[in-house]
């Protein structure tokens, strides 16, 4: 099934950051560096970086994104953004970063690609940098849906393994979706390189 994520976005419009990402930014004890919003959607969180001085990658498959992620700044603000209209799984090796964000992107990447973006996100990570973001579990109404990927608690134990994990919050539970009510099992995930 296909997503339509420009409606999606559309309707979280003027949502604040997510607690995830809040939680990481708060983590960061450094100046602003270099981030990399993967799957920025509606750029909240890449706008709140470059309003902070953070020089941001913004990468998101929908064709509207680059518009999207500018409304609101000021130019000197945008442009600290390099905004591209790609998936992220077709990108390749990312540049070195202080913050890695994948707000509720990664679950989005084919279980085939997601190993090699995984790997590719940890390669871009310089020592001491932060990565935040989501993964789903095997618990979650969408569950084998193709293009998608899934990880049980082990599983994400695995790939942090070296890093610092500064939280791993596991939700498993009722809620609801742009599609409606949805069991969710998502893992919210800060690290530290």
């Amino acid at each position: 099934m296909a997503f339509d994520w420009s409606q999606f976005y559309e309707q979280q419009g003027g949502r604040s950051v997510r607690p995830t990402f809040a939680s990481a930014l708060g983590a960061w004890a450094g100046e602003p560096g270099d981030a990399i919003d993967l799957g920025c959607g509606d750029g909240v969180e890449a706008r709140h970086l470059a309003s902070r001085g953070w020089r941001v990658l913004a990468i998101d498959s929908d064709p509207g994104v680059e518009e999207r992620v500018v409304v609101g700044l000021s130019p000197e603000q945008a442009s600290l953004l390099d905004v591209r209209s790609a998936p992220f799984e077709s990108l390749g090796d990312l540049p070195p970063a202080d913050f890695v964000y994948a707000g509720f992107a990664l679950p989005f990447c084919d279980a085939d690609r997601f190993p090699y973006v995984w790997a590719d996100i940890r390669d871009a990570l310089r020592p001491g940098a932060l990565f935040a973001g989501e993964f789903f579990g095997p618990h979650d109404d969408w569950f084998g849906r193709p293009g998608m990927n899934f990880h049980d608690r082990a599983g994400v134990t695995g790939m942090l393994a070296g890093m610092e994990v500064l939280q791993l919050v596991e939700d498993d539970r009722r809620g609801m979706s742009f599609e409606g009510p949805k069991h969710w099992h998502v893992f919210h995930v800060i690290a530290r390189a």
